[in-house]
Protein backbone atom coordinates (compact mmCIF):
# COMPACT_ATOMS: atom_id res chain seq x y z
CA UNK A 1 0.00 0.00 0.00
CA UNK A 2 1.40 3.35 -0.73
CA UNK A 3 1.73 5.98 1.47
CA UNK A 4 -0.74 8.59 0.13
CA UNK A 5 -3.18 5.37 0.61
CA UNK A 6 -2.19 4.94 3.79
CA UNK A 7 -2.60 8.82 4.48
CA UNK A 8 -5.77 9.11 3.17
CA UNK A 9 -7.20 5.53 4.93
CA UNK A 10 -5.99 7.47 8.56
CA UNK A 11 -7.44 10.61 7.06
CA UNK A 12 -11.27 8.79 6.04
CA UNK A 13 -10.98 6.86 10.14
CA UNK A 14 -10.44 10.19 11.32
CA UNK A 15 -12.49 12.77 10.07
CA UNK A 16 -15.72 9.89 10.57
CA UNK A 17 -14.93 9.26 14.10
CA UNK A 18 -14.52 13.02 14.18
CA UNK A 19 -17.71 13.85 12.68
CA UNK A 20 -19.48 11.63 14.71
CA UNK A 21 -18.20 12.86 18.14
CA UNK A 22 -19.08 16.59 17.40
CA UNK A 23 -22.49 14.92 15.97
CA UNK A 24 -23.20 13.17 19.27
CA UNK A 25 -21.98 16.35 21.40
CA UNK A 26 -23.40 19.25 19.34
CA UNK A 27 -25.90 18.54 16.73
CA UNK A 28 -26.40 22.00 16.10
CA UNK A 29 -23.14 22.58 14.59
CA UNK A 30 -23.63 21.08 10.93
CA UNK A 31 -21.24 22.95 9.94
CA UNK A 32 -17.90 21.29 11.39
CA UNK A 33 -19.75 17.59 10.86
CA UNK A 34 -20.83 18.21 7.30
CA UNK A 35 -17.14 19.47 6.50
CA UNK A 36 -15.67 16.38 8.08
CA UNK A 37 -18.51 14.21 6.33
CA UNK A 38 -16.71 15.24 3.33
CA UNK A 39 -13.34 14.45 4.44
CA UNK A 40 -14.14 11.31 4.66
CA UNK A 41 -16.36 10.80 1.76
CA UNK A 42 -13.16 11.92 -0.22
CA UNK A 43 -10.79 10.09 0.93
CA UNK A 44 -12.62 6.95 0.82
CA UNK A 45 -13.13 7.11 -2.74
CA UNK A 46 -9.25 7.79 -2.82
CA UNK A 47 -9.08 4.99 -1.37
CA UNK A 48 -10.93 3.12 -3.23
CA UNK A 49 -9.61 4.20 -6.20
CA UNK A 50 -5.92 3.25 -5.66
CA UNK A 51 -6.45 -0.11 -4.35
CA UNK A 52 -9.07 -1.06 -6.68
CA UNK A 53 -7.16 -4.36 -8.11
CA UNK A 54 -6.53 -5.37 -4.20
CA UNK A 55 -10.41 -5.04 -3.81
CA UNK A 56 -11.51 -6.62 -7.02
CA UNK A 57 -9.25 -9.60 -5.52
CA UNK A 58 -10.29 -9.35 -2.33
CA UNK A 59 -14.45 -9.67 -2.95
CA UNK A 60 -13.27 -12.86 -5.29
CA UNK A 61 -12.34 -14.91 -2.29
CA UNK A 62 -14.71 -17.49 0.06
CA UNK A 63 -14.59 -14.71 2.95
CA UNK A 64 -15.53 -11.83 1.10
CA UNK A 65 -18.35 -14.15 -0.22
CA UNK A 66 -19.35 -14.85 3.34
CA UNK A 67 -19.46 -11.34 4.05
CA UNK A 68 -21.14 -9.86 1.39
CA UNK A 69 -24.04 -12.67 2.48
CA UNK A 70 -23.60 -11.84 5.99
CA UNK A 71 -23.76 -8.16 5.08
CA UNK A 72 -26.88 -8.71 3.10
CA UNK A 73 -28.52 -10.49 5.95
CA UNK A 74 -27.62 -7.43 8.54
CA UNK A 75 -29.23 -5.14 5.69
CA UNK A 76 -32.59 -7.03 5.65
CA UNK A 77 -32.79 -7.43 9.39
CA UNK A 78 -32.30 -3.87 9.79
CA UNK A 79 -35.29 -3.06 6.89
CA UNK A 80 -37.25 -5.37 8.72
CA UNK A 81 -36.45 -3.10 12.27
CA UNK A 82 -37.26 0.37 10.33
CA UNK A 83 -40.60 -1.07 8.88
CA UNK A 84 -41.67 -2.36 12.45
CA UNK A 85 -40.74 0.98 13.96
CA UNK A 86 -42.42 2.72 11.07
CA UNK A 87 -45.47 0.63 11.74
CA UNK A 88 -45.26 1.45 15.93
CA UNK A 89 -44.85 5.43 14.97
CA UNK A 90 -48.10 5.39 13.09
CA UNK A 91 -50.28 2.99 15.53
CA UNK A 92 -49.03 4.53 18.78
CA UNK A 93 -49.65 2.55 21.60
CA UNK A 94 -48.48 2.39 25.17
CA UNK A 95 -48.55 0.00 27.83
CA UNK A 96 -48.46 0.41 31.42
CA UNK A 97 -47.41 -3.17 33.71
CA UNK A 98 -46.71 -1.11 36.68
CA UNK A 99 -49.16 -2.39 39.54
CA UNK A 100 -50.48 1.29 40.41
CA UNK A 101 -51.32 2.09 36.43
CA UNK A 102 -48.65 5.15 37.26
CA UNK A 103 -48.32 6.20 34.06
CA UNK A 104 -52.43 5.38 33.28
CA UNK A 105 -54.33 8.20 32.64
CA UNK A 106 -57.76 8.39 35.04
CA UNK A 107 -60.68 8.60 33.00
CA UNK A 108 -61.33 12.08 34.19
CA UNK A 109 -58.54 13.01 32.98
CA UNK A 110 -59.08 11.60 29.66
CA UNK A 111 -62.62 13.28 29.50
CA UNK A 112 -60.79 16.81 30.23
CA UNK A 113 -58.01 16.69 27.98
CA UNK A 114 -60.23 15.37 24.85
CA UNK A 115 -62.67 18.22 25.15
CA UNK A 116 -60.31 21.21 25.73
CA UNK A 117 -62.03 24.52 24.28
CA UNK A 118 -58.67 26.20 23.51
CA UNK A 119 -54.63 25.97 23.88
CA UNK A 120 -53.08 25.15 26.89
CA UNK A 121 -49.41 26.19 27.22
CA UNK A 122 -47.14 24.09 30.08
CA UNK A 123 -44.37 25.53 31.43
CA UNK A 124 -42.01 23.29 33.77
CA UNK A 125 -39.32 24.88 35.90
CA UNK A 126 -36.93 22.46 36.20
CA UNK A 127 -33.15 21.83 36.13
CA UNK A 128 -31.92 19.97 33.30
CA UNK A 129 -30.02 16.89 35.00
CA UNK A 130 -32.69 16.56 37.40
CA UNK A 131 -34.12 12.84 37.73
CA UNK A 132 -37.58 14.72 38.70
CA UNK A 133 -37.52 16.16 35.22
CA UNK A 134 -37.43 12.55 33.56
CA UNK A 135 -40.27 11.86 35.82
CA UNK A 136 -42.40 14.53 34.81
CA UNK A 137 -41.91 14.03 31.46
CA UNK A 138 -42.69 10.17 31.45
CA UNK A 139 -45.80 11.33 33.33
CA UNK A 140 -46.53 14.05 30.83
CA UNK A 141 -46.01 11.70 27.84
CA UNK A 142 -49.60 10.15 27.81
CA UNK A 143 -51.14 13.62 28.13
CA UNK A 144 -49.80 14.85 25.28
CA UNK A 145 -50.38 12.33 23.08
CA UNK A 146 -54.20 12.48 23.90
CA UNK A 147 -54.53 15.96 22.78
CA UNK A 148 -52.63 18.40 20.34
CA UNK A 149 -53.77 21.52 22.74
CA UNK A 150 -51.71 21.04 25.22
CA UNK A 151 -47.91 22.52 24.73
CA UNK A 152 -45.01 21.88 27.10
CA UNK A 153 -41.96 23.96 27.60
CA UNK A 154 -38.67 23.44 29.91
CA UNK A 155 -37.17 26.21 31.81
CA UNK A 156 -33.84 25.62 33.35
CA UNK A 157 -34.39 28.30 36.53
CA UNK A 158 -30.64 28.16 37.27
CA UNK A 159 -29.95 29.25 33.34
CA UNK A 160 -32.88 31.50 32.93
CA UNK A 161 -33.01 33.56 35.71
CA UNK A 162 -34.67 36.59 34.02
CA UNK A 163 -37.92 34.24 32.89
CA UNK A 164 -38.06 32.67 36.30
CA UNK A 165 -38.16 35.58 38.22
CA UNK A 166 -40.97 36.98 35.15
CA UNK A 167 -42.87 34.10 36.22
CA UNK A 168 -42.63 34.20 40.09
CA UNK A 169 -41.33 31.14 40.36
CA UNK A 170 -39.41 29.88 43.56
CA UNK A 171 -38.94 26.24 44.10
CA UNK A 172 -38.10 23.81 41.14
CA UNK A 173 -40.04 21.51 40.12
CA UNK A 174 -43.16 23.85 39.54
CA UNK A 175 -45.57 24.22 36.27
CA UNK A 176 -46.93 27.17 34.98
CA UNK A 177 -50.27 26.97 33.15
CA UNK A 178 -51.30 29.38 31.22
CA UNK A 179 -54.63 29.85 28.54
CA UNK A 180 -56.30 32.90 27.38
CA UNK A 181 -55.52 35.31 29.98
CA UNK A 182 -55.67 32.79 32.81
CA UNK A 183 -52.70 31.64 34.56
CA UNK A 184 -51.92 29.14 37.40
CA UNK A 185 -48.87 27.50 39.12
CA UNK A 186 -48.58 24.02 40.20
CA UNK A 187 -45.58 23.56 42.76
CA UNK A 188 -46.39 19.64 42.88
CA UNK A 189 -46.96 18.23 39.27
CA UNK A 190 -49.07 15.41 39.78
CA UNK A 191 -51.78 14.23 37.70
CA UNK A 192 -54.68 15.39 40.01
CA UNK A 193 -52.76 18.53 40.74
CA UNK A 194 -52.17 19.47 36.26
CA UNK A 195 -55.91 18.53 35.77
CA UNK A 196 -57.28 20.62 38.43
CA UNK A 197 -54.73 23.58 37.09
CA UNK A 198 -56.04 22.96 33.50
CA UNK A 199 -59.59 23.04 34.75
CA UNK A 200 -58.76 26.41 36.43
CA UNK A 201 -57.40 28.00 33.45
CA UNK A 202 -59.87 26.88 30.63
CA UNK A 203 -62.65 27.91 32.53
CA UNK A 204 -63.99 31.67 31.80
CA UNK A 205 -66.24 32.18 35.00
CA UNK A 206 -66.69 29.83 38.26
CA UNK A 207 -69.73 28.54 38.81
CA UNK A 208 -71.19 28.60 41.84
CA UNK A 209 -72.06 26.10 44.37
CA UNK A 210 -73.37 26.99 48.01
CA UNK A 211 -74.30 25.23 50.68
CA UNK A 212 -77.45 25.60 53.73
CA UNK A 213 -77.05 26.23 56.89
CA UNK A 214 -78.96 26.65 59.61
CA UNK A 215 -81.03 23.30 60.48
CA UNK A 216 -78.04 21.74 61.80
CA UNK A 217 -76.84 20.37 58.55
CA UNK A 218 -72.84 18.83 58.02
CA UNK A 219 -70.84 22.24 57.52
CA UNK A 220 -68.02 22.94 55.39
CA UNK A 221 -65.95 24.37 57.44
CA UNK A 222 -65.65 21.43 59.61
CA UNK A 223 -62.45 19.05 59.68
CA UNK A 224 -63.76 16.50 62.12
CA UNK A 225 -64.76 13.47 60.90
CA UNK A 226 -68.90 14.80 60.79
CA UNK A 227 -67.94 18.03 58.35
CA UNK A 228 -68.02 18.31 54.42
CA UNK A 229 -64.40 20.32 54.49
CA UNK A 230 -62.85 18.00 52.29
CA UNK A 231 -65.83 18.29 49.69
CA UNK A 232 -65.18 22.02 49.60
CA UNK A 233 -61.68 21.12 48.69
CA UNK A 234 -62.55 18.61 46.20
CA UNK A 235 -65.13 21.06 44.92
CA UNK A 236 -63.10 23.76 44.45
CA UNK A 237 -60.23 21.52 43.01
CA UNK A 238 -62.92 20.73 40.06
CA UNK A 239 -63.15 24.41 39.45
CA UNK A 240 -66.32 25.50 41.30
CA UNK A 241 -66.86 28.21 43.61
CA UNK A 242 -68.02 27.44 47.13
CA UNK A 243 -69.99 29.29 49.45
CA UNK A 244 -72.52 29.47 52.74
CA UNK A 245 -76.18 30.77 52.82
CA UNK A 246 -77.82 30.97 55.68
CA UNK A 247 -81.60 31.61 54.31
CA UNK A 248 -82.96 33.35 56.84
CA UNK A 249 -80.32 35.92 57.01
CA UNK A 250 -80.35 36.28 53.33
CA UNK A 251 -84.10 35.95 52.20
CA UNK A 252 -83.43 34.60 49.06
CA UNK A 253 -81.39 31.97 47.35
CA UNK A 254 -79.11 34.42 44.74
CA UNK A 255 -79.63 34.46 41.01
CA UNK A 256 -76.00 33.06 40.60
CA UNK A 257 -76.05 29.85 42.66
CA UNK A 258 -75.50 26.90 39.75
CA UNK A 259 -76.44 24.19 42.62
CA UNK A 260 -77.82 24.31 46.11
CA UNK A 261 -77.00 21.53 48.65
CA UNK A 262 -78.69 21.21 51.45
CA UNK A 263 -76.13 18.15 53.39
CA UNK A 264 -78.38 16.17 56.08
CA UNK A 265 -80.29 19.05 58.12
CA UNK A 266 -81.52 18.11 61.58
CA UNK A 267 -84.02 20.59 61.97
CA UNK A 268 -87.23 21.85 60.40
CA UNK A 269 -86.57 23.55 57.10
CA UNK A 270 -89.19 26.37 57.80
CA UNK A 271 -92.69 26.75 55.34
CA UNK A 272 -91.38 30.38 54.45
CA UNK A 273 -87.52 28.68 53.76
CA UNK A 274 -89.47 26.09 51.28
CA UNK A 275 -90.85 28.61 49.63
CA UNK A 276 -87.97 29.89 48.71
CA UNK A 277 -86.03 26.98 47.53
CA UNK A 278 -89.32 26.25 45.32
CA UNK A 279 -89.11 29.52 43.91
CA UNK A 280 -85.19 28.99 42.88
CA UNK A 281 -86.12 25.47 41.87
CA UNK A 282 -88.95 27.73 39.02
CA UNK A 283 -86.32 29.66 37.90
CA UNK A 284 -84.44 26.85 36.67
CA UNK A 285 -82.63 25.61 39.47
CA UNK A 286 -80.38 22.61 40.91
CA UNK A 287 -80.93 21.44 44.52
CA UNK A 288 -79.44 18.40 46.03
CA UNK A 289 -80.90 17.38 49.15
CA UNK A 290 -78.79 15.10 51.74
CA UNK A 291 -81.69 13.41 53.95
CA UNK A 292 -80.54 10.99 56.58
CA UNK A 293 -82.59 8.42 58.28
CA UNK A 294 -84.52 10.10 61.27
CA UNK A 295 -84.28 13.69 60.06
CA UNK A 296 -86.29 16.24 61.10
CA UNK A 297 -86.47 18.29 58.28
CA UNK A 298 -90.01 18.55 57.47
CA UNK A 299 -89.82 17.89 53.85
CA UNK A 300 -91.79 14.88 53.13
CA UNK A 301 -94.95 16.73 51.54
CA UNK A 302 -92.49 19.00 49.47
CA UNK A 303 -90.86 16.31 48.33
CA UNK A 304 -93.57 14.52 47.32
CA UNK A 305 -94.85 17.30 44.84
CA UNK A 306 -91.59 16.87 43.28
CA UNK A 307 -92.56 12.99 42.83
CA UNK A 308 -90.29 11.80 45.62
CA UNK A 309 -91.34 9.65 48.80
CA UNK A 310 -88.75 9.39 51.76
CA UNK A 311 -90.23 7.65 54.58
CA UNK A 312 -88.40 7.11 57.70
CA UNK A 313 -86.56 4.07 57.71
CA UNK A 314 -83.05 2.01 57.64
CA UNK A 315 -81.74 0.04 55.01
CA UNK A 316 -80.49 -2.96 55.74
CA UNK A 317 -78.21 -5.64 53.89
CA UNK A 318 -76.58 -8.63 55.31
CA UNK A 319 -73.97 -8.96 52.85
CA UNK A 320 -72.59 -5.77 53.81
CA UNK A 321 -71.13 -7.73 56.29
CA UNK A 322 -68.60 -9.30 53.48
CA UNK A 323 -67.36 -5.74 52.86
CA UNK A 324 -65.99 -5.71 56.72
CA UNK A 325 -68.70 -2.77 57.23
CA UNK A 326 -71.97 -2.83 59.01
CA UNK A 327 -75.37 -4.52 58.45
CA UNK A 328 -76.92 -1.27 58.41
CA UNK A 329 -74.28 0.62 56.27
CA UNK A 330 -74.62 -1.00 52.97
CA UNK A 331 -72.46 -1.15 50.23
CA UNK A 332 -73.51 0.04 46.47
CA UNK A 333 -71.96 -1.68 43.97
CA UNK A 334 -74.03 -2.12 41.10
CA UNK A 335 -75.40 1.30 39.53
CA UNK A 336 -78.66 2.32 37.22
CA UNK A 337 -78.01 3.53 33.86
CA UNK A 338 -77.90 7.34 33.54
CA UNK A 339 -75.33 9.98 32.96
CA UNK A 340 -74.03 10.10 36.45
CA UNK A 341 -73.09 6.31 37.04
CA UNK A 342 -72.35 5.77 33.21
CA UNK A 343 -68.68 3.90 33.60
CA UNK A 344 -69.05 3.90 37.37
CA UNK A 345 -68.24 0.79 38.82
CA UNK A 346 -66.49 1.58 42.12
CA UNK A 347 -68.29 0.69 45.51
CA UNK A 348 -69.87 2.97 47.61
CA UNK A 349 -70.90 2.80 51.46
CA UNK A 350 -73.57 4.61 52.97
CA UNK A 351 -73.40 4.71 57.02
CA UNK A 352 -77.58 4.51 58.41
CA UNK A 353 -79.07 5.05 55.16
CA UNK A 354 -82.62 5.71 54.46
CA UNK A 355 -84.87 4.97 51.34
CA UNK A 356 -85.70 7.04 49.05
CA UNK A 357 -88.21 6.45 45.91
CA UNK A 358 -89.78 7.62 43.08
CA UNK A 359 -93.77 8.01 43.28
CA UNK A 360 -96.15 9.37 40.58
CA UNK A 361 -95.72 12.87 39.87
CA UNK A 362 -98.20 14.99 36.88
CA UNK A 363 -95.13 17.23 35.80
CA UNK A 364 -92.03 15.91 37.04
CA UNK A 365 -89.61 12.85 35.35
CA UNK A 366 -87.95 10.84 38.02
CA UNK A 367 -85.07 8.48 38.10
CA UNK A 368 -84.17 5.91 40.62
CA UNK A 369 -80.28 5.91 39.77
CA UNK A 370 -78.94 4.20 43.27
CA UNK A 371 -80.00 0.72 44.21
CA UNK A 372 -79.08 -1.48 47.56
CA UNK A 373 -78.51 -5.54 46.72
CA UNK A 374 -81.29 -8.02 46.64
CA UNK A 375 -80.49 -9.19 49.92
CA UNK A 376 -81.49 -5.58 51.52
CA UNK A 377 -84.54 -4.20 52.42
CA UNK A 378 -85.68 -1.06 54.04
CA UNK A 379 -86.79 -1.49 57.77
CA UNK A 380 -89.55 0.80 58.92
CA UNK A 381 -90.13 -0.50 62.48
CA UNK A 382 -87.42 1.68 64.41
CA UNK A 383 -86.85 0.13 67.66
CA UNK A 384 -86.14 -3.37 66.43
CA UNK A 385 -82.96 -1.37 65.64
CA UNK A 386 -82.04 -0.60 68.97
CA UNK A 387 -81.64 -4.57 70.04
CA UNK A 388 -79.25 -4.78 67.15
CA UNK A 389 -81.84 -7.48 65.31
CA UNK A 390 -83.65 -6.93 62.47
CA UNK A 391 -85.67 -9.51 60.38
CA UNK A 392 -87.53 -8.86 57.00
CA UNK A 393 -91.26 -8.55 57.73
CA UNK A 394 -93.10 -8.66 54.14
CA UNK A 395 -95.95 -6.55 55.54
CA UNK A 396 -94.57 -3.48 56.92
CA UNK A 397 -90.47 -3.61 55.55
CA UNK A 398 -89.86 -2.62 51.93
CA UNK A 399 -88.01 -5.49 49.85
CA UNK A 400 -85.26 -5.02 48.06
CA UNK A 401 -83.63 -4.03 45.96
CA UNK A 402 -83.79 -0.76 48.03
CA UNK A 403 -83.83 2.67 45.42
CA UNK A 404 -81.89 5.38 48.00
CA UNK A 405 -81.37 8.19 45.52
CA UNK A 406 -83.88 9.53 42.99
CA UNK A 407 -83.15 12.10 40.44
CA UNK A 408 -86.52 14.32 39.90
CA UNK A 409 -86.71 16.96 36.62
CA UNK A 410 -89.05 19.15 35.75
CA UNK A 411 -89.51 21.91 32.80
CA UNK A 412 -90.10 25.02 33.97
CA UNK A 413 -90.48 28.62 31.61
CA UNK A 414 -87.11 30.07 30.84
CA UNK A 415 -87.15 33.63 31.67
CA UNK A 416 -85.70 36.19 29.73
CA UNK A 417 -84.64 33.56 26.75
CA UNK A 418 -87.03 34.69 23.95
CA UNK A 419 -87.81 38.29 24.64
CA UNK A 420 -90.68 39.81 22.69
CA UNK A 421 -88.85 41.89 19.49
CA UNK A 422 -90.69 45.03 18.51
CA UNK A 423 -92.83 44.95 21.21
CA UNK A 424 -94.61 41.31 19.43
CA UNK A 425 -95.95 38.87 21.61
CA UNK A 426 -94.54 35.45 21.28
CA UNK A 427 -96.86 32.28 21.68
CA UNK A 428 -96.22 30.48 24.52
CA UNK A 429 -95.24 27.64 22.55
CA UNK A 430 -92.65 29.00 20.99
CA UNK A 431 -91.13 30.08 24.67
CA UNK A 432 -87.57 27.88 25.62
CA UNK A 433 -87.92 25.52 28.46
CA UNK A 434 -85.05 24.86 31.25
CA UNK A 435 -84.73 22.04 33.41
CA UNK A 436 -84.75 22.19 37.39
CA UNK A 437 -83.68 19.28 38.57
CA UNK A 438 -84.57 17.80 42.63
CA UNK A 439 -81.69 15.04 44.08
CA UNK A 440 -82.52 13.59 46.95
CA UNK A 441 -80.47 10.95 48.55
CA UNK A 442 -80.82 9.24 51.95
CA UNK A 443 -77.73 9.58 53.47
CA UNK A 444 -75.42 12.56 53.93
CA UNK A 445 -72.14 10.94 55.90
CA UNK A 446 -71.23 8.82 53.10
CA UNK A 447 -69.53 12.55 51.41
CA UNK A 448 -68.52 13.25 55.38
CA UNK A 449 -64.72 13.73 55.39
CA UNK A 450 -64.39 10.30 57.36
CA UNK A 451 -65.89 8.30 54.38
CA UNK A 452 -65.29 10.69 51.33
CA UNK A 453 -62.24 9.14 50.10
CA UNK A 454 -63.53 5.49 51.01
CA UNK A 455 -63.24 3.96 46.78
CA UNK A 456 -66.30 5.78 44.91
CA UNK A 457 -67.93 7.69 47.76
CA UNK A 458 -66.10 10.70 46.82
CA UNK A 459 -66.17 10.56 42.84
CA UNK A 460 -69.84 9.92 43.29
CA UNK A 461 -70.72 13.09 45.25
CA UNK A 462 -68.61 15.08 42.72
CA UNK A 463 -70.56 13.42 39.70
CA UNK A 464 -73.75 14.41 41.28
CA UNK A 465 -72.88 17.98 41.68
CA UNK A 466 -71.08 18.13 38.64
CA UNK A 467 -74.48 16.67 36.45
CA UNK A 468 -76.41 19.05 38.51
CA UNK A 469 -74.01 22.05 37.70
CA UNK A 470 -73.90 20.77 34.46
CA UNK A 471 -70.87 20.29 34.10
CA UNK A 472 -70.46 17.11 32.27
CA UNK A 473 -66.68 17.25 31.27
CA UNK A 474 -66.13 16.29 34.63
CA UNK A 475 -68.44 13.14 35.71
CA UNK A 476 -65.75 10.67 35.72
CA UNK A 477 -63.64 8.54 38.06
CA UNK A 478 -61.28 10.63 39.06
CA UNK A 479 -57.31 10.18 39.26
CA UNK A 480 -55.99 8.98 42.79
CA UNK A 481 -53.00 9.76 44.18
CA UNK A 482 -50.10 6.97 42.95
CA UNK A 483 -47.51 5.99 45.28
CA UNK A 484 -44.36 4.17 44.89
CA UNK A 485 -45.03 0.27 45.73
CA UNK A 486 -41.31 -0.88 46.48
CA UNK A 487 -40.54 -4.63 46.40
CA UNK A 488 -40.07 -6.24 49.41
CA UNK A 489 -37.68 -9.15 49.42
CA UNK A 490 -36.17 -11.73 52.02
CA UNK A 491 -32.87 -11.83 52.22
CA UNK A 492 -32.88 -15.73 50.75
CA UNK A 493 -34.60 -14.17 47.89
CA UNK A 494 -32.07 -11.50 47.72
CA UNK A 495 -29.51 -14.44 47.47
CA UNK A 496 -31.25 -15.73 44.77
CA UNK A 497 -31.90 -12.98 42.89
CA UNK A 498 -28.11 -11.81 43.02
CA UNK A 499 -26.46 -15.44 42.21
CA UNK A 500 -29.03 -15.96 39.30
CA UNK A 501 -27.87 -12.64 37.73
CA UNK A 502 -24.08 -13.44 38.27
CA UNK A 503 -24.54 -16.74 37.31
CA UNK A 504 -26.57 -16.34 33.61
CA UNK A 505 -24.02 -13.89 32.17
CA UNK A 506 -21.35 -16.10 33.46
CA UNK A 507 -23.05 -19.45 31.50
CA UNK A 508 -23.51 -17.40 28.31
CA UNK A 509 -19.23 -16.28 28.42
CA UNK A 510 -18.29 -19.69 28.98
CA UNK A 511 -20.13 -21.23 26.29
CA UNK A 512 -19.12 -18.19 24.11
CA UNK A 513 -15.31 -19.06 25.03
CA UNK A 514 -16.30 -22.59 24.85
CA UNK A 515 -17.61 -22.44 20.89
CA UNK A 516 -14.80 -19.94 20.07
CA UNK A 517 -12.17 -22.62 21.25
CA UNK A 518 -13.54 -25.48 19.78
CA UNK A 519 -14.24 -24.13 16.21
CA UNK A 520 -10.50 -22.33 16.90
CA UNK A 521 -8.95 -26.19 17.03
CA UNK A 522 -11.08 -27.70 13.60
Amino acid sequence: MKTSTKIAAWLASLSAISGLFIYALAPEKTTPALILLAITVLNTLLLGVSERKNLFRILKTRSAAHGANSLILTAIFLSILVFINLIAFRHNQQFDFTESGFYTLSPQTKKVIGSLPREVRLTAFFQMDSPKKTLFQDRMQSILESSDKINLSFIDPDKNPAITKQYGITTYGTVVLESGKKESKVRDPSEANLINGILKVIKDEQKLIRFLEGHGEKRIDDFENQGFSTVKGALEKDGFKVEKLLLLQSGEIPSDTELLIIPGPEKPILPEEQKLIEGYLSRGGSVLLLLDPQSKAGMEDFLKQWGIDAPDSFVIDPMSKLFGGDYAAPVVSQYVAHEITRGFALPTIFPLLRTVSSIKSSDANTTEFLLTGANSWGETNLDILKDGKSQFDEKSDIKGPVSVAVLSTREVPAEGVNEPQNNKKEPASDLKNINAHLTVIGDSDFAGNQYFNFSGNGDLFLNIASFLAEEENLISIRPKERKNSPLSLTSDQGVFILVLGLLTPSLVIFIGVRTWWRRRRL
